[in-house]
Formats: structure tokens, C-alpha cells, sequence
């Protein structure tokens, strides 16, 4: 008996001994560079499970062995390790952390480590985008990933990139689009994505990723992840505002004399005298059209009035022969048009609740010089709220809203199709200004009479969602979205008034109605003076 009670004393004295080398270890963390103090920092003592974290104010408590070593650590920032010895209260800082964020990637079915990866991903940071004054993220994603193929299909502002990986096709009727996922929301256009609001952007380029997305993702998958609330607690409020100009980046000319003569040439190769169509180039007339270059090439500016005579002339055969070339590039391409841009976003983090809002702005014109309206209005709205529940239970909400309005000329359903097509089919000699106060029928004169045409696309969507983590290396994610996609198209039809270059020309009389005649310099002259010609004119039509 006396053994026992012996033993059970010595035993509580060393238990006593050691509780009593144990000793409470008190401290606060902040950030080395704001001197923010940061919540939910984790403490751990070195080699055991023994540890806590920062409270709300940035305060810790913890008992640790004498000799021990803690490890502070927090994401986004450098973990240090630290011997307190015989300190009882520390101030500890932290450094943010520089490590690249093309070392983790987002994939389909979380974030890995780059180096862990086996199929063919690429990561695009959004320091990327920001260094480049882009409408949208397709015209941003150019060149910079590789595999992923980014074309433009027009410079018409508002207009979708064609997006294509490894530049697959499927079938000459079906398509070779990647899927767009947003926060793993498929979403139908990547030009209703503001810039501003992107967190990091990744590529899935292999086969892998239709076993995740299924046959949407047979072609890749474009996943977009978008910014959530502040790490650290408080409210950060912050503005962009960018102004650029864009221009065509490669310089267009039209062959004007060098084209009439290989036209001609042509024609006289295989026994022709004449060549074109509505407008006509003969041996004559291009004699005579560089002697116009030579004499008022220098002098005569795209929107002065043509002028029968030193301009263009009929010739025994009724055919109108041009003298004057005409660059439809002074009078279609507007050159350095503006594009501004505006993002106000607020995020911040309340306990372990975070949110983050967004707002944002694109006005870009386009280039299109005679229309009464080109340009592109694009509106963002994103909220997302997260809050976290449980240490295992994490809820998420969020809604966003886009309003894409393009407006252009409508004079696709004029005589001239489409009028960028007929700009480079028509000869040099097809005129495009004015005559006796006329406008000329050209693609021009309809793209500026044109009514404007506009196209509206709404988008919205409400979101939910839960992560649940019930062991470490587990995780359960539930997702809810609901989309819709408004779609406000307006075409007003255009009566088209001008003089009509297609036919052929008629006399020109004065209001008595007797006949006009001019010389080749485009001057009113007597019918007995040298050089008169007896001038015509182009109908005017509707």
C-alpha cells in the first residue's frame, strides 16, 4: 500500500514538472508594409500538432515548450519561423509572398501546382491584361498563350474573337469554340467578362478536359476565375480609368495608276481594248488619266466635287472612261478613334465574411468614318459574398450583369451588299464624292445615309453555392446558377438618294434647256471654244 501511494506520488510530482516547463507564449501579428494587423494567422509550435490562430485583432495566446520554435504562417504571405527564448510577448510582421501565380493553376477540378501537372495547361496572370488597353478579353489573350489561336473576324467594334485551340476543326458546318467557364459558369460570349474583374485566367488545351466538362470542353476550355473579397479585414475601394486610340495597323493602298494598267494590259494581252464594268479604262483615257495625276494628283482633295471633263468623259462609244483614282480609304476609315474604360470596385472582409462588388465601363468607337454612329457600350456589374459558416462549411452567393449595345450603319440591305467588300472589287476610277452638290452612289455615300442599326445583348445570372471540407484533403463543392440571355436587335430600313455611278451618263443642260459644254479642266466654256466637250451628267436616283 505504501508503494503505491508512493509511486502515485512521484507520478504526480513529474506530471506537475512538467506542466510547470511549459509557458504561455502571448503575441500580435501585423503586415510589414500596411502594419495591418491580420486575422486568422496560423501559430503552430515546430514538429506538433500544439497551435492557434490570430484573432480579429491580431492577437494570439499559446503555451509552448521552452525551447521550441513556432511557425507563423498565412496565405499570401512568407512563413517565418521564430525562437521566442525567453520572450513572452511578440510583435511579429509578415512579407507578402512573390511566388508567381503561374506555379498554381486552376483546373477543372481545383488548383494544383504547375509542376504537378500531366496534361496541357496554360496560366495567363492578369498582369498581363493590365499592361494592354483592350476592349476585351479575347483581344488580350492574342499572342501571349501558346496553342490558343485568337482572330479577330472584323474591325467592326463589339465583334467576337474567334477563339480556337490547337486550331481544331470538327466539321465544315459545326464548331471548334473552347468552352468559357467563369467561377465554372459556362457563359455564351467572353466579351461580356470585364477585364478588371479577372483573378487569373487559365487554358485547358487537351483531351483530358472533356472528361470534367464533358463533349462542350472537346475543343479546350477557357476557365476565367474573377476576384473575390479582401484577404485581410477592412474595406479597400479602388478606381482604374484608361484612354487609348486605336488605328489600322497595317497601311492600305489602292493600286489607282498601276492598277488601271495592269487592267488594261490584261485586256490588251488577249486582244481587248477596253477593260472594267459601270466605269471603263481605255488606252486613251489612260494616257489621259496620268496626265490628270501628274497635273492634280497634288491639288484636288478626296472631297472636292468631280467635274466632267477633267474628272472623267464619254467617248464615241457612250462609255464613261475615269481620269481621277479614287482612295476609298479617305473616305471610309476613320483613323485614331478613342476607347475609354472606367472599373470602381470595393472589396473588403468583416470577420469571416468577404465580399467584393465591381462596376465597370468600356465606350469604344469605331472606324467607320461616314456612319452616324460606330461605336460599342459595354456595362459591368459583379457582387460575390462568401462567408465562412463552419471550419468545414463554407456559403457563397454572387450575381453578375452585363449590357453589351452596339450601334452601326444599316446598309447591309442596300444595292452594295456589304460595303467593304465592294470598296476593293470596284477599279480606282469608281468615283466617291459629290457632283453638283449630289452625293455619288458608293459605299460611302449609303453607309452615311444609313439609318443606325443597333444590337442589345443583357446578360444576367444569380449564383450559390457550398464548400465542404470534411477532412484535409477532401472537398465537397456545390454550385447553383441560373443565366439569362436578352437579345434587343433593331434594323430601321434606308431609302438611298444619289447620283447613280452604275449607269450611263446623259446630257447635261442649263435651265433653258440648251447644252452644256466644258473643257478638261472641269470649266463651264462656249460650244466654239477650243478643247469643249458637251457634258454629261450622272441621273440622280433612289
Amino acid at each position: 500500500m505504501k508503494k503505491t501511494v508512493a509511486l502515485i506520488f512521484i507520478l504526480c510530482m513529474v506530471i506537475q514538472l512538467t506542466y510547470a516547463q511549459k509557458r504561455t507564449l502571448t503575441g500580435t501579428v501585423r503586415d510589414k508594409t500596411t502594419s495591418e494587423v491580420l486575422p486568422g494567422v496560423t501559430i503552430i509550435e515546430k514538429g506538433t500538432t500544439n497551435g492557434t490562430t490570430t484573432d480579429i485583432s491580431g492577437n494570439f495566446k499559446v503555451s509552448i515548450e521552452p525551447e521550441s520554435v513556432i511557425v507563423v504562417s498565412f496565405i499570401g504571405m512568407t512563413s517565418k519561423e521564430i525562437k521566442p527564448g525567453k520572450s513572452t510577448n511578440l510583435i511579429i510582421e509578415l512579407e507578402t509572398s512573390f511566388q508567381e501565380m503561374s506555379e498554381v493553376v486552376v483546373v477543372g477540378f481545383g488548383t494544383q501546382k504547375k509542376a504537378n501537372l500531366t496534361g496541357a495547361v496554360a496560366s495567363v496572370s492578369p498582369k498581363v491584361l493590365e499592361a494592354r488597353p483592350i476592349a476585351d478579353v479575347g483581344r488580350g489573350l492574342q499572342g501571349i498563350t501558346p496553342g490558343l489561336s485568337v482572330v479577330i473576324p472584323s474591325g467592326e467594334v463589339g465583334s467576337d474573337p474567334i477563339m480556337k485551340i490547337r486550331g481544331q476543326l470538327s466539321s465544315f458546318q459545326g464548331g471548334s469554340a473552347p468552352l468559357l467557364l467563369m467561377d465554372n459558369v459556362e457563359i455564351p460570349s467572353i466579351q461580356m467578362v470585364n477585364p478588371d474583374d479577372i483573378e487569373s485566367i487559365s487554358v485547358l488545351k487537351d483531351a483530358a478536359s472533356s472528361s470534367i466538362y464533358g463533349a462542350k470542353a472537346a475543343f479546350g476550355v477557357v476557365l476565367i476565375t474573377t476576384k473575390k473579397g479582401a484577404k485581410k479585414e477592412g474595406v479597400n475601394v479602388s478606381y482604374s480609368g484608361n484612354m487609348s486610340f486605336q488605328n489600322i495597323s497595317k497601311k492600305m493602298e489602292m493600286g489607282q495608276l498601276d492598277a488601271l494598267e495592269y487592267t488594261l494590259s490584261a485586256f490588251e494581252r488577249i486582244g481587248g481594248t477596253v477593260g472594267g464594268a459601270f466605269w471603263q479604262v481605255t488606252r486613251e483615257g489612260y494616257d489621259k488619266a496620268k496626265i490628270w495625276q501628274q497635273k492634280y494628283g497634288n491639288t484636288v482633295k478626296p472631297n472636292d466635287p468631280m467635274l466632267y471633263g477633267r474628272d472623267w468623259f464619254v467617248d464615241a462609244n457612250g462609255r464613261k472612261i475615269g481620269l481621277r483614282t479614287y482612295d476609298p480609304y479617305n473616305y471610309m476609315v476613320k483613323e485614331w478613334t478613342p476607347t475609354k474604360t472606367h472599373n470602381l470596385s470595393v472589396s473588403g472582409k468583416s470577420g469571416k465574411t468577404d465580399y467584393n462588388m465591381s462596376l465597370g465601363y468600356l465606350d469604344q468607337s469605331g472606324m467607320i468614318k461616314p456612319a452616324k454612329q460606330d461605336n460599342f457600350d459595354r456595362y459591368n456589374a459583379n457582387i460575390r459574398v462568401g462567408t465562412e459558416v463552419t471550419p468545414w462549411l463554407k456559403v457563397h452567393a454572387g450575381t453578375m450583369y452585363s449590357k453589351r449595345l452596339k450601334k452601326y450603319a444599316y446598309a447591309t440591305s442596300s444595292t452594295t451588299a456589304d460595303p467593304w467588300l465592294y470598296l476593293y472589287r470596284w477599279s480606282s476610277i469608281y468615283p466617291m464624292t459629290t457632283e453638283d452638290g449630289d452625293q455619288l452612289r458608293s459605299p460611302a455615300s449609303e453607309v452615311a445615309q444609313a439609318n443606325t442599326s443597333s444590337q442589345e445583348t443583357n446578360y444576367t445570372s444569380l449564383n450559390g453555392g457550398f464548400t465542404m471540407t470534411p477532412t484535409k484533403d477532401w472537398a465537397i463543392n456545390f454550385d447553383y446558377t441560373h443565366a439569362n440571355q436578352e437579345y434587343i436587335n433593331k434594323n430601321p430600313g434606308t431609302r438611298f438618294t444619289a447620283r447613280d455611278t452604275w449607269s450611263a451618263g446623259v446630257a447635261k443642260n442649263d435651265a433653258a434647256g440648251n447644252r452644256i459644254y466644258m473643257n478638261d479642266a472641269g470649266e463651264v466654256v462656249a460650244s466654239t471654244a477650243a478643247g469643249a466637250l458637251p457634258a454629261y451628267q450622272l441621273v440622280n436616283s433612289t
